[in-house]
């Protein structure tokens, strides 16, 4: 009897291996087998996307935080003058956002081809992008507001350079006047310095007569001025706006040119000797710039 039963028993053993090892074969049993082999290789993908995906929206928001601080350095270098640096450095920045917008844009379709559903995944991808169009907006603003400074500053250039040139051609002009006023206030001191020269002789009758200031007369008549003309080079030069008095050094003197006699007088001088006073300029050189004195 206790041998039929552990016959029994190996029997059912047997029965339940053979049945095991048809599972194992069956078709159904394989599907299964690739379906779990499948999920495991699409979650073992999924964590990589997703370890992919954070590594790119550190990148782009490393990006974003350095666009942040090259902004305020453009904005100093704006206001320092140095407009051709700051447009240099916006292209570099839209440069950089167009990366970055690629970036996404990659993102995207990855996330797209694994099927992935993350709410909060797309959600910060969504800000991503609006960040990256609000930053482009703002930095096409910030380089057409440099662009019309540099235009500005290059006009009031343009315009300081006409008014520099303006301002050499009214110097020259002024040079070339002041050069024609010099010579024509030279021209009048000249013509005035002739109008008010005068000139003076004064010595004895026998030397004016040798030096044919006046002519010889014959025998008891009177001595008078030469009328062949005067050798300027016997008499004194002198300006009759200067001439006040006259030394005649001597006790006797007697004027031989013609002069009003109420426009001088001939006085004694405290030495003794007689000076002539002119008293009326005008009308003693009224009718002759010349000056003959006969003394003794």
């Amino acid at each position: 009897m206790q041998h039929l039963r552990l016959s029994f028993v190996s029997l059912f053993f047997v029965a339940l291996i053979a049945t095991s090892c048809d599972v194992e074969r069956s078709e159904k049993y394989q599907t299964l087998l690739a379906e779990r082999d499948s999920l495991y290789t699409e979650a073992v993908a999924s964590k990589g996307g997703f370890d992919e995906a954070l590594n790119t929206i550190n990148e782009i928001e490393n990006a974003l935080e350095a666009v942040r601080a090259q902004e305020n350095i453009i904005m100093m270098e704006n206001q320092e003058g140095n407009t051709n640096k700051a447009v240099s450095e916006i292209n570099a920045i839209q440069q950089t956002l167009q990366e970055n917008r690629n970036k996404i844009n990659d993102l995207e379709k990855r996330l797209a081809e694994q099927g992935s559903t993350s709410k909060a995944l797309s959600q910060t991808v969504n800000r991503l992008k609006k960040q990256l169009d609000e930053k482009d907006t703002y930095i096409n603003s910030l380089k057409g507001e440099l662009q019309q400074s540099r235009q500005q500053i290059e006009e009031l250039n343009t315009q300081v350079s006409d008014l520099n040139e303006n301002i050499n051609d009214l110097n020259s002009n002024i040079d070339a006047m002041n050069v024609q006023a010099a010579a024509q206030q030279a021209t009048i001191e000249n013509q005035d310095a002739m109008l008010n020269t005068v000139w003076i002789c004064i010595d004895t009758q026998d030397a004016l007569k040798e030096k044919g200031v006046i002519s010889k007369s014959g025998l008891f008549q009177s001595s008078e001025i030469s009328k062949q003309g005067f050798d300027k080079t016997q008499f004194m030069q002198g300006s009759k706006r200067d001439l006040n008095i006259i030394p005649l050094h001597t006790k006797k003197a007697k004027v031989m040119t013609n002069h009003p006699e109420s426009s001088y007088r001939i006085n004694e001088s405290d030495e003794g000797n007689l000076v002539l006073e002119i008293v009326d300029k005008d009308a003693f050189w009224s009718m002759s710039n010349y000056l003959v004195v006969s003394i003794k």
